[in-house]
């Protein structure tokens, strides 16, 4: 495999870790998205646990996804770093993921709002090999690969201070995923703009 080599390590554009939370700035992310079906079971599950522990936040419905590795956050976002990310994506071979969570949980973040995200272990190992593809060839481009060794496939439906404990789903959320996007997100706006998308083939 070829290697393509940038530099972005001359402080210009990056702001951090992705998944730092940031007001202003533009991040890079491989994600899976669920189709309009799930995003409206996800979003009803959503409504009835808010109610159930008075949550104040009201789900994130039109940014609903599947985060598989995150790239990194920028001040200004550059072209090479796109044009890498996207040679990383080239990479990928996988057949299409049959996803299902079938728990919900709040995450634990120190004195910031807590993520209530679906989650379950229905595709975690060929999601935890596309995590994996991905993170190399963000590697051989140029990037950080950004590989984690506690890789936990989930979907945020929300942020809120309160806390929701850990329950199964009376009814799982499943589906097969048959592409991976690369998106742009605009931090602060809650705006996602796709900037390529490949199929997962098999």
């Amino acid at each position: 495999m070829n290697q393509i080599s940038f530099d972005f390590e001359d402080g210009r554009s990056r702001r951090g870790r992705p998944g730092e939370n940031h007001n202003g700035g533009h991040r890079l992310f491989f994600a899976l998205c669920p189709p309009a079906a799930v995003e409206r079971q996800a979003a009803s599950i959503a409504d009835d646990y808010g109610k159930t522990f008075s949550l104040s936040a009201k789900p994130r419905l039109t940014t609903l996804h599947m985060t598989i590795i995150g790239i990194d956050d920028y001040e200004e976002l550059p072209e090479d770093a796109v044009f890498a990310a996207r040679q990383a994506g080239a990479t990928v071979e996988s057949a299409p993921i049959a996803i299902t969570f079938d728990r919900i949980m709040s995450f634990r973040r120190e004195g910031k709002a807590r993520p209530l995200v679906l989650y379950g272990e229905g595709g975690l190992k060929p999601l935890t090999r596309l995590h994996v593809q991905l993170g190399v060839g963000m590697h051989n481009a140029g990037l950080r690969h950004n590989i984690s060794r506690d890789f936990t496939p989930h979907m945020t439906l929300l942020y809120d201070r309160k806390t929701v404990p850990p329950a199964r789903l009376d009814t799982p959320v499943s589906w097969t995923a048959s592409e991976f996007l690369l998106i742009h997100s605009l931090l602060g706006k809650t705006e996602y703009r796709i900037i390529d998308r490949w199929p997962l083939l098999g």
